[in-house]
């Protein structure tokens, strides 16, 4: 009779810690998470392609070297915002 009760609480307890490893993220965050991700990388590429295009206007004489400071300076800070967001949101953490 002591056996079975150890292993029956035995059980109980290996239930108790595995639950919460068990049941994850729910479903809703889970996938709001993913939408999340989406839409800053979507941001990101479009900040990238931006940078780009600063930097052909300027290679093209359509940007002073002051605006083309000004510009790349802003969109490149942009951009790394938009990367620590989106490893945030990858390493699944909220931002």
């Amino acid at each position: 009779m002591a056996y079975v009760l150890i292993a029956v609480i035995s059980v109980l307890l290996v239930a108790l810690i595995a639950w919460p490893l068990l049941r994850g993220a729910p479903a809703d965050e889970t996938a709001a998470q993913g939408d999340d991700l989406r839409a800053v990388e979507e941001e990101l590429q479009r900040s990238l392609d931006a940078i780009r295009e600063i930097e052909m206007d300027h290679r093209a004489g359509n940007l002073s070297d002051e605006d083309f400071e000004a510009l790349d300076r802003d969109e490149r800070a942009r951009a790394v915002g938009l990367m620590r967001r989106r490893d945030t949101l990858a390493s699944g953490g909220e931002a």
